[in-house]
């Protein structure tokens, strides 16, 4: 049986951190992140978060971590926080998109140039247009910070992806709505699949292909069943970290206070790794065996035509839709 990974422990009370801190109850809350401590740049803001939250409460707060969906898969997690299963998860945006189909917005087809473009985004109030505002008044889920994964780039078994035509009579194992429905665009076809079960997926043939992140393929090891990687930035996804919400309520301000620096700084750690780690990861899948390619002028822009309409199906269908383009416009090339 796993033991979960406890970072938060009662040092305080062995090492008499205050004597208020000794005699009152800790707070213990519980963590879920459907990631396997293998996603680095994801896994060791989570460790710095909680190690933070342990330090700067003296000892009043303990959280018991859950990785690799010892709790909860990627999809499950924000239903569990909303039930109060788990106090809190790190979300991944595209997996709430059934839920919340604003969250698509992070993986529209060649809408973000890179990471910085969507940090600019961010910060520019990308999620305040309703994102946070549903998560709170429908699903009990504050948002304590997000923080973006490396762009979604194109896996493939045998063949490489370097045009449009490349996609078509292919199946290929998407994570939300609209990724699907770009691939299926572009000829392909989509099926909802979540990282975890992309090995054996490849592994048998069963897919041909995913747009996932450079980290998903070192974390679950695709260089040992992919041949190709070809780099397009698709998309940018998000790792949201969220509370549920009476479980917030419930908290002393100070320790709300503390819980938002702490967010704050995971935030900024994971953007740095992120940057650091993209210009690394090509020259790894390199050294695994991989091919890599990347897509661009004209095969680029062919796609980004063939794949313009699910952009505009997406606004259509969601609150402030037009608002969020506006704002990736305008933080395009600052």
């Amino acid at each position: 049986m796993k033991q979960p990974w406890l970072f938060a422990t009662a040092l305080a009370l062995c090492m008499g951190w205050g004597t208020a801190a000794s005699a009152e109850k800790p707070i213990e809350l519980t963590f879920s992140t459907y990631l396997p401590p293998a996603y680095e740049y994801v896994w060791k803001p989570i460790e710095h978060f909680v190690d933070t939250v342990h330090k700067e409460s003296n000892g009043r707060v303990r959280i018991k971590v859950f990785h690799s969906g010892q709790l909860f898969d990627g999809y499950e997690e924000l239903p569990a926080l909303s039930r109060g299963d788990v106090d809190i998860v790190n979300m991944t945006g595209t997996y709430l998109s059934g839920t919340l189909p604003a969250t698509n917005i992070f993986t529209l087809p060649f809408l973000f140039q890179d990471v910085p473009h969507l940090q600019r985004a961010l910060e520019a109030g990308l999620l305040d247009l309703g994102i946070t505002k549903e998560l709170a008044t429908q699903h009990d889920a504050i948002v304590l910070g997000v923080a973006p994964f490396d762009p979604y780039e194109f896996y493939s078994r045998r063949n490489p992806i370097l045009s449009a035509d490349d996609f078509k009579g292919k199946v290929w194992a998407t994570t939300g709505a609209v990724d699907a429905r770009a691939i299926q665009l572009l000829g392909g076809s989509p099926t909802g699949m979540p990282s975890s079960e992309l090995y054996l997926a490849f592994d048998r043939g069963v897919i041909d292909g995913t747009p996932r992140p450079l980290l998903t393929g070192i974390g679950r090891s695709l260089f040992e069943v992919t041949k190709h990687l070809s780099l397009a930035n698709f998309g940018v996804d998000t790792s949201i970290l969220s509370i549920n919400r009476k479980k917030w309520e419930s908290l002393p301000p100070d320790i709300q206070e503390i819980l938002k620096k702490a967010a704050k700084q995971r935030d900024d750690d994971q953007f740095a790794r992120v940057a650091a780690f993209v210009k690394e990861a090509v020259a790894t899948y390199e050294a695994k065996g991989v091919k890599v390619h990347r897509i661009e002028g004209k095969n680029l822009q062919a796609m980004r035509d063939a794949t313009a309409g699910s952009i505009t199906e997406w606004a259509a269908q969601v609150p402030d839709g037009n608002r969020y383009l506006e704002i990736i416009e305008k933080t395009k090339n600052q």
